[in-house]
């Protein structure tokens, strides 16, 4: 159950990404394969790319800060199954970029694992100046089933390189799984809104709506909070197909934390709690206002 939710979770986190940042295609757009080699001219980005060694302006301001830490209780009904965490982990370079680097993590619990043990990790990247990802990495141990897979996602050319060699057009600031939750907690979210989000998750890309249902006062273990309740749609196959619909609450302040969120399978019901908050210390070497 652990895994369930933990795979249901990180594509849900791209649903939200990457709605200001460029205009999504009119109809869903995968991914194909491009030789490594290819000379193609990669696709003009416009704004919404860096161009390297150019832009010298203030960092985007952004809600989080490092050490942040967000620890979630995973339950599956009245069963507790297990504990997730969200946390900003530093600063680091990717290709000459500076990055937030951010990781995930969805452990069973002693319980849990005597039957079906889960360790999974998964790592982003963000470009602290575009706030889109330029790596990706997740390692999980579900059971007897292990994978690893690395991504790094080079912006300018518009590719997605997988660690086996193979390599994938994408669309223009592109979002992994992961980096994408952490890019919408920079926006202005108001009730009856509607997205529709590009991201890059197992070779493909997806095309989703992300829709702003309304406001709720929620109560988990880390407080009271006043929230938008936000759900995602696939358009086409994809990533939600297959695992249920999915809510999430996120609070209505800046912060944009993610203080519940909900699954349903065929199996039940599957629910992630806040519990532990750590606030971050904001990077401060080049300030921005908020928005």
């Amino acid at each position: 159950m652990v895994a369930m939710l933990h795979r249901t979770i990180l594509p849900f986190l791209a649903s939200l990404a990457l709605f200001a940042l460029a205009p999504p295609p009119a109809q869903p757009a995968p991914a194909h394969e491009a030789p490594a080699d290819s000379a193609a001219a990669a696709a003009p980005a416009g704004a919404a790319l860096q161009t390297a060694g150019g832009d010298t302006t203030a960092y985007p301001w952004v809600p989080y800060g490092i050490g942040e830490k967000l620890v979630f209780s995973i339950d599956y009904g009245p069963i507790n199954a297990g504990e997730g965490t969200l946390e900003v982990l530093g600063i680091v370079q990717e290709d000459g970029h500076e990055c937030y680097q951010i990781e995930s993590r969805a452990t069973s619990n002693r319980f849990f694992s005597t039957f079906y043990k889960v360790r999974d990790r998964a790592v982003t990247h963000i470009d602290r100046r575009r706030l889109f990802s330029r790596f990706f990495e997740k390692r999980l141990r579900e059971g007897t089933y292990n994978m690893h897979e690395e991504i790094h996602f080079d912006q300018e050319a518009v590719k997605a390189r997988y660690h086996d060699g193979r390599v994938f057009d994408t669309m223009p600031g592109i979002q992994d799984v992961l980096s994408a939750f952490y890019y919408v907690r920079t926006r202005d979210l108001q009730v009856g809104q509607q997205f529709g989000l590009p991201t890059h998750s197992s070779r493909k890309d997806y095309s989703l709506e992300v829709f702003v249902h309304g406001r709720e006062t929620i109560q988990v273990p880390a407080g009271t909070f006043d929230c938008f309740v936000v759900e995602p749609v696939i358009l086409g196959d994809g990533l939600f197909q297959h695992e249920g619909k999915l809510t999430i609450w996120l609070t209505a302040d800046e912060r944009k934390l993610p203080v519940l969120m909900k699954t349903k399978v065929k199996v039940g019901s599957i629910d992630a709690s806040l519990k532990e908050y750590t606030p971050g210390v904001p990077v401060t070497d080049h300030p921005a206002s908020a928005p």
